[in-house]
Parts: structure tokens; sequence; C-alpha cells
């Protein structure tokens, strides 16, 4: 009785489903999904536009120039008219589809990675990194977003619109761009996660779409010949899905598990480190390591913290976690305006703290805050070569916000906002904080002096030898020599000279202003700027 029953109620579903799809023009869509297969000249612009427009918004960690590519990118049509010829069996559009993707990801890898070999953008920022890590979720998301395509596509029905939100819910260009990106800028690995989002998008859209085909009637017999019994498609397509869940799935635990994590031990640093007016937490890293756990910690605080106090969060860390733990904790000496010095900070031992240990914690923290400018400004003078970083400077204020870092750099112009993006996404990764920068200019080339001869001394040829090594090289770049004094014109003609016979600067790059005056000299001087 119950199989009778159950019988009757799948015989029911198929009339309701005969019914309902009886309006649907199966030929006209399967002739639309061939047409979506050819790769036109029309097809390759505009993905080759919506790649480049991705890893743009990629770079730039703009979600909205993200999602207009997303919107631009043409590839959602080849990827289903691939999953109906899956449902219908129809080999040859099948080739044709998978032809088409094929060609349309390597086009976008290969135009994407060599646009991140050209820019000066290669910090992976949080879009990218968004999308190197697919999980189980990301899985779902391109399973109902490919039944919603496909079922737009059947009925007609909102397509635009649905098909709209179908691209923007599976992202398919986006992950080949960080893929893209991954190869130009020297991280594989991201690449080969982005890559691992793309093929679960596509497999995943294919499926369901195929599943959704099949109950709108489009059938084998649709076709001349069908290369595969349908059972046999789906279980390929079963398999790969099955196959591709298992690191999706590892992911998405492993990731909550350390997202699970890292609130305990904030929790932790928090309660301790966290005193209005006294001190605050501006970042901090978790890392498993020998069945413990590593923890890096960052505070600004206007009095250091004792050794003692340090220890006693660590072993509270240990306790609340239940392994061992290991804590790195890194105190950067600000001051307040209206703090007051006798204030209270989370003190461990009853006794108080004696002036000399108070003057030894202090300048341990002070030494270890220049030793992170120190590294950090040999980054950016790597980074800004062969401009170099001549000052620095560090602060925070009384309130949470950015950290106010000034920079002075040796160029005779303006950077440019890309490389004022650049440099600010360097001292975050390396600060760990949000960063308000300011950016002051000092002469790219020290002011010339002459020996006895009336020749440029040894040292200031020596700080001439930078010129070679301008990016583009010297022809690049335009030079203003200047003069005064009663030698002004000599030692300005001598400076140009030398530009031209030793450093390779062309004639028509020199440009030579002697300033009126017949006294003492008053020095020389070379302004370098680009051209």
């Amino acid at each position: 009785m119950p199989n009778a029953y159950i019988r009757y109620r799948i015989k029911r579903l198929r009339e309701y489903i005969a019914e309902r799809t009886s309006g649907i023009d199966h030929r006209a869509i399967i002739k639309n999904a061939v047409a979506g297969a050819e790769l036109t000249g029309s097809y390759v612009s505009l993905l080759l536009l919506a790649s480049l427009i991705a890893l743009l918004g990629l770079l730039t960690n703009s979600v909205a120039v993200v999602i207009g590519a997303m919107l631009i990118s043409p590839l959602m049509g080849p990827i289903l008219s691939f999953g109906l010829a899956f449902t219908i069996g129809d080999l040859a559009l099948a080739r044709r589809g998978l032809r088409v993707i094929a060609v349309s990801v390597g086009l976008t890898i290969a135009l994407t990675a060599f646009a991140t070999l050209l820019s000066p953008l290669k910090e992976p920022t949080a879009e990218i990194m968004s999308r190197v890590r697919p999980n189980v979720y990301d899985l779902f998301v391109a399973v109902l977003a490919g039944t919603a395509g496909a079922i737009a596509l059947c009925t007609k029905k909102n397509y635009m619109i649905t098909a709209t939100g179908v691209a923007v819910a599976t992202a398919v260009i986006p992950p080949l761009s960080v893929v893209g990106f991954g190869l130009g800028s020297g991280h594989p690995l991201l690449g080969l996660g982005g890559f691992l989002l793309f093929f679960t998008n596509f497999v995943a859209i294919v499926l369901t779409a195929d599943l959704v085909f099949f109950l709108f009637n489009f059938r084998s017999s649709m076709v001349s010949e069908e290369a595969y019994p349908a059972r046999k498609r789906l279980l390929i397509l079963g398999t790969v899905l099955a196959l591709l869940s298992i690191p999706l799935v590892h992911t998405l635990v492993s990731d909550l598990r350390t997202v699970k994590l890292a609130k305990r031990v904030e929790r932790v640093l928090k309660m301790h480190l966290e005193k209005e007016a006294h001190s605050r937490v501006t970042g901090f890293s978790v890392e498993e390591k020998n069945g413990g756990i590593s923890v890096n910690v960052t505070v600004n605080t206007v009095r250091p913290f004792e050794k003692k106090a340090e220890e006693e969060i660590e072993k509270e860390i240990g306790a609340f976690l239940g392994r061992k733990a290991d804590l790195n904790l890194e105190q950067v000496m600000v001051t307040a305006g209206s703090i007051e010095p006798k204030a209270e900070l989370p003190a461990v031992s009853p006794g108080g703290q004696p002036a000399s240990a108070r003057d030894e914690s202090a300048a341990v923290v002070q030494a270890s805050a220049s030793r992170l400018l120190r590294d950090v400004r040999t980054e950016l003078e790597a980074l800004m070569a062969p401009f170099a970083v001549q000052d620095m400077g560090l602060g925070f204020g009384e309130k949470p916000g950015p950290a106010q870092v000034s920079v002075v750099i040796r160029r005779d112009y303006p950077l440019t906002d890309d490389e004022r993006l650049l440099l600010a996404r360097v001292l975050e990764r390396r600060l760990q904080v949000p960063v308000s920068l300011r950016v002051e200019l000092a002469p790219f080339l020290s002011p010339v002096t002459f020996d006895e001869k009336g020749d440029p001394s040894g040292e200031s040829l020596a700080a001439m030898a930078l010129v070679k090594g301008l990016p583009g090289g010297p022809g690049a770049f335009s030079f203003r020599v200047e003069a005064g004094g009663k030698d002004g014109r000599r030692h300005a003609d001598r400076l140009k000279r030398y530009l031209m016979e030793e450093l390779g600067v062309p004639a028509a790059n020199v440009g030579v202003h002697v300033r009126p005056g017949s006294g003492a000299d008053t020095g020389a001087s070379v302004v370098v700027v680009r051209r």
C-alpha cells in the first residue's frame, strides 16, 4: 500500500510538471543555448573587460567595482549551455560549451596575470583574501544560484533581473582574476584557492542546472544522438561535486575552529589589556603550534606592563583553553594629553613597581617600538627605491582611531594616489592597525659641494649615482641644475656635463638656471622630476 501511494504521488507530480512546462519552447531554449556557447568577438571583448575591472576592484579593495565586473561578465552563458548539454546528452554542444569555458578561463588568467605584473599594487587585499579559502557555504550559494539561473532561462520570467542576481551570487570572474593575481604577484597558493572557488561554482551550477532542465522535461530524445546515458552523466557530476565537498567542508570546520579560538583569546586579552584612557589592544594573532597556541598581541599603552603581568595573562589563556599558551606582548608607548599620571594600570605585584624597574620596562618598550619602525622603514625604502625614507614618525590619539604615521621621502615630485595607497597598505599590514598617512618631501639629491678646483666633490658625485637607479632610467626624468654666485655658471655647466657624460642623461632633459649675483657662491643643486 505505501509503495502504491508513493508511485501515485510521483505520477501526479510528473503530470503537474508536464502541465506546467507544456508552454515551454524547448527547441528555442536549446537554440539559445547553442548561440550562448559561441566564441564571438563581442563575447571575448566583454570577458576581457570584466576580467580587468574585477582585477582593479580586487586590487583597490572595492566591492562595488567587483560587483560591476560580475554583471558585465558573459561567462554564465556557456556554463548554463554546458549544463543543458549534459541534460539532453548533446555531446557536440557539451564540447562547444566546454571549449568556450576553457578558452575564457585561459584568457582571463593570462590577462590578469600580465596586468598584475605591470601594477604597482601587489599586496593581497581583503577582497582577494575572501576568495582564496572557499568552504561549503560557497558551494550552497552556487547550487541555489545555478537553480535560479536555470529556472529563469526556461521560463523567461524576470530573466534579466534573475540573471543579474545569479551573476552576482556565483561570481565566476573574480575568482579567476584572483588566480591571475596570484600568478602575477608570486603568490601561487592564492591563485590555487581562487581556482578552487571557481571550479566549485562551475560544477555546482552545472549539476543544479542539469537537475532543473530535467524537471522541465528536457530529454535526450531532443537530440539526434545520445552520447552517454543520463544516469552516467549525473553520476559523473555528482562524484566530482562530492570530491569537491571534502576540502570545502574541511576549510569550513577549520575556519570555524579558528574563529572560535580567536574569540576566546580576545576575551582574555581585552579583560586584562583594555583599560580606558590607559591601554588598548590594537591587534592580535593566534597560531596553533605543536598542540599549543602562540598569541602575538600589540597594545598601545601609556605605561609598560610588567613581565609578571604578561606571565599571568599567558597562564590564564592556557587555563581558559586547556592547552599550553605562549604570549608575545609587544607594547607601544603612547602619550595621552589628559591622563592622570597616578592612575593605576593592572599591576600584579602588590608592592608596586620600583622606579628603576619602570625605567627599565619603558626602555624595553621604546626599544621594541624603535625596532618595529626600523623594520617598517627598511621595507618602505625597498619599495620606494631609489627614493630614500629620510624620517618616520608614529603616534596615537587618546581615543581609538587610526595610527598617525608621517613619512619624509627624499623625492622632488609628489607621490601618485596609487603610491600613497600602496604605502598605506604596507604600513597597515606591518603595524596591524588602520593608518592615517602623511607624506612630506625632501630634496632627492643633497646640495652639491665643489672642491678647490671647482669640480663636484667625491661625496656629491657618489650621491648623484642614485640617478642611474631611477625607475625607467634617467631618460624618463627631467633635471634642473640650479647654481648661484660668481662661479654659478661654471658649476652649473660642469654638473650638466657630468649628468650627460657620466650618468647618461639626455641633453634635452637637462635645464640650467643660474641665479644672478656676483657674490659668494650660494651652492648648487639638482632637482629631478618625472617627465
